[in-house]
């Protein structure tokens, strides 16, 4: 639930405005791409070696035949030492499916800058990542049912119209996550790495979603981002917070009010976790004050967009 209490005001960054699209954003959304392509070590001009039966000439591992493998693919050689049949896997080169996901739900307009610009910029951040290495994204922007999307692009000329829809975006309705993920990843058809960038404050729907795009093959990654006066409010005991989205008014008591929160944020964040431990993905956590390259740079480090089987 987000305080409808404005923070203490701090002299406002300079980039607290700027458009996605200024030259300032585009040259470090620009050096982004310049980092992950040194980065990305299981890359190939940009690609991602994948493991299957089919196409391409290296092979790399073997497994059991089944029904429907093609006869082509049985390495005799291994059957002629085991006598078991088995194919071959092949090392594929693939562009990687990206499909971005950003929450516009109301509680993102809380901060400053509003998360939901955060958002956007992290986002931005991992589309100039993904097209500067010749992959493919979607992005999906939704809240309460509700979701528009940008077709899949590829290419650095794709930035701009990412960008563009980014760049526009505010935050509005109730949080609905599921259906954005379900629309984002019908745009895109295909396993890739899913990426949700909200606020986590509804986890049902946004666990939903990443149930959905693991069930559907993709890796998945959840990226929370909050405003710092949400991570260490004020004793606020005895004040009437308003929900932003809903409108309900919450009495808190008249003490103990911050410790009480603290331990809810700690239980919260800790079913977050055991749930994407669950569905293997990525958790990353930041904050509306952290530069969204460096959000970006460190989610590659923990393993983000670096490739692997899918």
């Amino acid at each position: 639930m987000t305080l409808a209490i404005e923070p203490i005001a701090r002299p406002p960054r300079a980039d607290d405005d700027a458009s996605l699209l200024s030259p300032e954003i585009a040259g470090r959304l620009g050096r982004l791409a310049i980092v992950a392509r040194k980065a990305a070590t299981a890359r190939s001009r940009g690609r991602r070696r994948a493991r299957r039966v089919g196409g391409g000439t290296e092979t790399i591992d073997l497994r059991a035949y089944g029904a429907g493998d093609d006869p082509r693919r049985i390495a005799w050689h291994a059957y002629a030492r085991l006598e078991r049949l088995l194919v071959r896997l092949v090392a594929d080169e693939a562009p990687l499916r990206l499909t971005l996901v950003v929450d516009q739900s109301a509680s993102m307009s809380y901060g400053r800058p509003a998360k939901i610009r955060q958002a956007a910029r992290i986002a931005a951040g991992f589309a100039a990542v993904a097209l500067g290495g010749e992959d493919r994204v979607a992005l999906a922007v939704g809240s309460g049912g509700d979701a528009r999307t940008a077709r899949p692009v590829s290419g650095r000329a794709g930035l701009p119209r990412l960008l563009a829809m980014l760049d526009g975006i505010a935050a509005v309705g109730g949080t609905d996550l599921t259906a954005a993920v379900r629309t984002a990843l019908d745009a895109a058809p295909g396993r890739g790495v899913a990426v949700i960038i909200s606020d986590l404050f509804e986890p049902q729907g946004i666990l939903a979603g990443a149930r959905e795009a693991r069930r559907r093959g993709h890796e998945v990654a959840i990226v929370e981002v909050l405003a710092p006066f949400e991570l260490d409010p004020p004793d606020l005991s005895g004040f009437d917070l308003e929900d932003e989205e809903t409108g309900e008014l919450v009495e808190l008591p008249e003490h103990g009010a911050r410790e009480r929160f603290q331990e809810m944020l700690a239980m919260h964040r800790w079913q977050i976790d055991e749930a994407a431990r669950s569905l293997e993905a990525v958790v990353v956590r930041t904050t509306t004050d952290e530069p969204f390259e460096t959000i970006v740079t460190r989610a590659l480090g923990a393993g983000l967009l670096g490739g692997g089987a899918r």
